[in-house]
């Protein structure tokens, strides 16, 4: 396919990249580092999504980028709590219906809020990671306020450019709000993508379980990751640039993990992942995906620590599994049913 083919071998231009890069890097590596130093590094998958806040309204104007940083906040520490609490109650059915049901949230949440980046992934993402580990209802109340206290301090260093002289200043753009929730229902493309965003995971995720593999929920956030942008041929694309990006990824982070670095070390290698995911997820994303992957797989080592070749084996299958899934319901759309524009 020509456009995916150009895509593979195309970076788009820089666009000030690094200054949300920093911020994101600083934002999940000061509050990781403060779990390391009070033993808590069992909680570090919450403390990450939290962190996550900070990735949203790059570009915007400070107060409109306060906005969609305290909203994309206040959704991942729900999904945080969500996802917590259903494994505090050990419901196997719950691990994939709770993920589900947090894409479909994500997706009218970031369309009503204009929030880029766009879709529900990493809704999906927080939810289904939580659910997935063994947790006590001791471990909710931790997992949200970590989760919530990083969010905070993601939302202030989304604003420390403000502090700077206005001439020093980089420009900045609004962040229009998009249709409420009522408008979205209404709509019949947009209802299709609310079913795609709730179908898609779910089925991904049931696959994964029956296949045996031991983390479904990469299979989900694999099968949500291509709706996040608008048409069959650019999801298609996402899809290939995801599976491609996943494997480059796998190998560098199963070479990081086999060397077993010090829980210190893991937490640098993951700001400096943060910083490059941020640096290219714009600009090329298949690139941006190889840094996302041993990201997510040395931060889940942190609080879950694995086996580096079983669980790099495991996110490579799982996201094959989850991307064939959105290829399946891409090609399967009634070619009437637009998805719905951002």
């Amino acid at each position: 396919m020509r456009g995916t083919a150009w895509e593979l071998l195309t970076v788009h231009p820089h666009d000030a990249a690094h200054w949300g890069a920093l911020r994101a890097a600083l934002g999940l590596a000061v509050p990781a580092l403060l779990l390391l130093t009070t033993g808590n590094l069992e909680h570090a998958l919450p403390v990450t999504f939290g962190a996550l806040a900070g990735v949203y309204g790059r570009h915007a104007r400070y107060r409109a980028r306060l906005r969609v940083q305290a909203g994309a906040g206040a959704l991942l520490v729900g999904c945080v709590a969500a996802g917590t609490s259903a494994a505090a109650l050990g419901v196997a059915a719950l691990a994939l219906l709770v993920p589900a049901l947090a894409s479909g949230a994500g997706f009218l949440a970031a369309r009503r809020g204009g929030w880029l980046p766009p879709g529900s992934l990493f809704a999906t993402f927080a939810a289904g990671a939580c659910a997935a580990h063994p947790r006590s209802w001791a471990d909710v109340g931790a997992a949200v306020a970590l989760s919530a206290a990083a969010a905070a301090f993601a939302l202030l260093l989304g604003q420390a450019g403000a502090l700077l002289p206005a001439g020093r200043r980089r420009p900045k753009r609004d962040v229009p709000a998009g249709p409420s929730v009522g408008e979205q229902v209404r709509d019949p493309a947009a209802r299709g993508d609310l079913l795609a965003h709730v179908l898609a995971p779910l089925l991904a995720g049931a696959l994964a379980t029956a296949a045996g593999g031991g983390h479904p929920y990469w299979a989900m956030v694999a099968a949500v990751a291509p709706l996040s942008v608008a048409g069959a041929r650019d999801r298609l694309a996402r899809s290939v640039h995801r599976v491609l990006g996943t494997l480059g990824g796998v190998a560098l982070a199963f070479a990081l993990l086999s060397l077993e670095p010090s829980p210190l070390v893991t937490i640098v290698l993951a700001a400096l992942f943060q910083a490059w995911a941020e640096l290219l997820v714009t600009r090329h994303y298949a690139l941006a995906v190889v840094g996302i992957t041993p990201l997510a797989l040395l931060m889940v080592h942190l609080a879950v620590p694995v086996d580096p070749g079983s669980v790099a084996a495991d996110r490579a299958v799982q996201t094959v599994l989850g991307s064939a899934v959105a290829v399946a319901l891409v090609l399967l759309a009634p070619r009437g049913s637009a998805p719905a524009r951002r």
